[in-house]
């Protein structure tokens, strides 16, 4: 429901922006102006709104959005917004799923072109397959990789965009669609239907969680004055700490001041993909084909 009526609101905005609005001869000054304010307002475009809100989302972060201070950048009424958002709520989803459809759009480039991942992280090497698995498995297994991090790449870019996607789930359009593309290749798997569906969730999930987890750190990096020596001073206080009561802690010191933000998402990614190739090889979803 909520989808039709935004796409009423938008048909019938560039219903007006082609001249589909109500006619006529110029009256006075007064009302000629209010014409031409509405033809402005009406002009604006979904595009043009989505284009300076990621700005602003990235810029000063959902907290600081609002429509009016949006609107005042565009330098329209708040009125126009409402053509195609009922508040901020809705604008931020519509943003978010924006910033989706750009992931799918370079999965599809990348895929045209051969390339096995984003340029982000194309120093990271893919893990080879075992020699048990099926072919068409291997190829699947590296087009969810490549769709999870073509995600990734986004959230890196825009901090805000994972706790928006956990805030909202799969109703925007483009994250409806990334989450039935990942499925697809799921499909091409040994799995069982029940299998498939855990693994779709299993891999959705890693990327928002992950990737939230992940922004949030990058946003608190962001306000340290020395990152560096924040980062040096956590260590020291994990170092600190009681090696008899934490010895796994303190097993894993010499790894942490080694690892950044894509090397963390993406081991993590790879031991999911692992486990789910392992799956595979039991055969309980192979089909004949």
């Amino acid at each position: 429901m909520r989808n039709a009526q935004r796409n009423a609101r938008r048909t019938a905005q560039e219903s007006n922006a082609r001249g589909g609005g109500r006619g006529g001869s110029a009256g006075g000054p007064g009302r000629g102006a209010g014409r031409a304010n509405a033809r402005r307002r009406a002009s604006l475009s979904l595009d043009s709104i989505l284009e300076t809100a990621i700005a602003t989302l990235d810029r000063e972060g959902s907290e600081k959005l609002t429509l009016r201070g949006l609107a005042a950048e565009l330098d329209s009424g708040v009125a126009s917004l409402y053509w195609y958002a009922s508040g901020k709520d809705e604008l931020m989803e519509l943003a978010a799923d924006e910033v989706i459809g750009r992931s799918l759009r370079e999965n599809q480039a990348l895929d045209s072109a051969g390339s096995s991942s984003p340029r982000d992280f194309a120093e990271f090497p893919v893990p080879e397959p075992d020699p048990r698995t099926s072919q068409q498995t291997k190829d699947a297994l590296l087009r969810i990789r490549r769709l999870i991090l073509c995600l990734f790449a986004q959230m890196m870019k825009h901090p805000w965009l994972a706790g928006q996607l956990i805030k909202a789930g799969p109703d925007g359009r483009n994250a409806f669609l990334y989450w039935e593309t990942a499925g697809q290749q799921i499909m091409r798997m040994e799995l069982t239907p029940s299998e498939q569906f855990h693994a779709s969730v299993a891999a959705i999930n890693y990327a928002t969680g992950m990737g939230a987890e992940i922004s949030e750190g990058i946003k608190e990096l962001a306000a340290e004055q020395d990152r560096e020596a924040g980062a040096r001073e956590q260590i020291r206080e994990w170092e600190a700490s009681d090696p008899d009561q934490y010895p796994f802690i303190h097993s894993v010191l010499g790894v942490v001041g080694l690892l950044d933000h894509r090397s963390e998402f993406i081991a993590g990614l790879d031991l999911l993909l692992s486990g789910l190739e392992r799956q595979t090889w039991t055969g309980s979803g192979r089909s004949a084909g």
